[in-house]
């Protein structure tokens, strides 16, 4: 591994793992197994380590989203992964990440929040538009508003005054999601939702 991606391999370990203001350049440094002053040489400072850092993080979890999707037999058992997966991922993150991201970049945190925008060629146009192809969602939505709904609605999830943080993606996705997409289901949709809500 090149030493500029073991830098930000070993950055997101510690950031996730004790909030992004508790690490420092030095630890960072240690552990990389090079000096700091290498570190600065790669890296301007650390917000310049830390949106690097993000961008790393956001580029693998897309691949991950599409690699469950490539593997899921419908859209409805992706879906279901990508729930799974999203709450697997959350739990092993220190909520002080959050918080640091909020409190210390919120230039940061608003990029990340408006990262992907929903519209013609996006991720979730391209699930929505595989659903109606496989028969699960009915032909005649507009993908394009569902889409900006559904984003407006995933958006709404972060924010603390609405949904507090002890409400489990779970709970979010059996009250909130799952019934959404069941009114844009066939009956062959309604009928795999109730198979995989079942498991």
């Amino acid at each position: 591994m090149e030493p500029r991606q073991r830098v930000i391999q070993k950055s997101i370990e510690f950031f996730v793992q004790y909030g992004i203001r508790q690490v420092t350049m030095d630890q960072i440094a240690e552990e990389a197994g090079m000096s700091k002053r290498t570190i600065y040489e790669m890296f301007r400072d650390k917000d310049t380590l830390v949106w690097e850092c993000l961008d790393a993080m956001n580029r693998q979890h897309m691949e991950e989203v599409k690699e469950i999707l490539a593997n899921a037999s419908n859209v409805i058992e992706a879906l279901y992964k990508f729930g799974q997966h999203g709450g697997k991922k959350k739990s092993e993150i220190n909520h002080l990440f959050f918080e640091d991201l909020r409190k210390l970049y919120p230039q940061f945190w608003e990029i990340l929040k408006k990262n992907p925008r929903p519209g013609s060629g996006s991720f979730s146009c391209k699930i929505l538009e595989k659903g109606i192809q496989e028969g699960i969602f009915v032909k005649d939505i507009n993908v394009e508003i569902v889409d900006a709904f559904f984003y407006v609605m995933m958006e709404t999830f972060h924010k603390k005054d609405i949904f507090p943080e002890n409400i489990s993606p779970n709970d979010l996705m059996r009250n909130i999601i799952i019934p959404y997409f069941i009114g844009i289901s066939t009956e062959k949709g309604r009928t795999l939702i109730a198979q995989y809500d079942g498991l």
